[in-house]
């Protein structure tokens, strides 16, 4: 009998709907955002590689913690590194990754429902890269792999308006629309210094994203 009541008190926490907001939560999910390539795609033509896309669909993940009833704080990461759209030929892509502080103030309604709004100082990095060179040792005739790459980088900063809805007193999802401010230079940096690759990649644009959020 204990066991059955500890049982149905167990059931009726963790799938109640939440009263207040998460002290601590995870969000996890997946973005869609816009590049200006342009100027980088003229110089990828100008030495036979092809154009990579304008869109890129970065997953995005962060962990926060509430400091005052209606505000949170916490790490913020936009990453391509594990889903990489922008692909060029001969097995180069460009990774884009995003990270930086998540400030976030909501406010609920009807116990299940929150909107929020957030800013982001971001700090962005891209590569474009190429890691399945193969070389091959002349003397022996032995192959191996290697890596071709080069990198920029640029701050930038990310504000949006979201809803979440609470499903259950630890599980919600979350939906958002924004806008990132950010631009990489012309100025692609490689190991030897020098590269015929060049031209910025304007990321001024609206940004979206679905994630679920795990919270306690």
């Amino acid at each position: 009998m204990i066991k059955k009541i500890s049982y149905i008190i167990f059931i009726f926490i963790f799938s109640s709907s939440i009263q207040a907001q998460y002290k601590i939560s995870y969000r996890l999910g997946l973005g869609m955002g816009f590049t200006k390539p342009d100027n980088f795609n003229l110089s990828l033509s100008s030495i036979e590689l092809s154009k990579i896309g304008s869109t890129w669909f970065p997953l995005h993940h962060d962990l926060s913690i509430n400091i005052y009833p209606s505000l949170r704080i916490g790490y913020k990461k936009l990453s391509t590194k594990l889903l990489t759209y922008n692909r060029s030929s001969n097995n180069y892509i460009l990774p884009i990754v995003f990270h930086g502080i998540n400030i976030e103030s909501f406010f609920t309604f009807r116990n299940r429902f929150e909107i929020n709004f957030g800013l982001s100082p971001m700090l962005g990095s891209a590569k474009f890269i190429n890691n399945k060179l193969t070389v091959t040792d002349e003397k022996l005739g032995v192959e191996g792999k290697t890596t071709a790459e080069i990198k920029n980088s640029t701050l930038g900063f990310y504000s949006s308006i979201g809803l979440r809805m609470y499903l259950m007193s630890f599980l919600s999802i979350d939906s958002s629309v924004g806008y990132i401010y950010a631009k990489f230079d012309e100025k692609w940096k490689s190991k030897a210094n020098e590269n015929p690759i060049s031209g910025s990649i304007d990321m001024t644009k609206p940004f979206f994203q679905v994630s679920a959020v795990i919270g306690w």
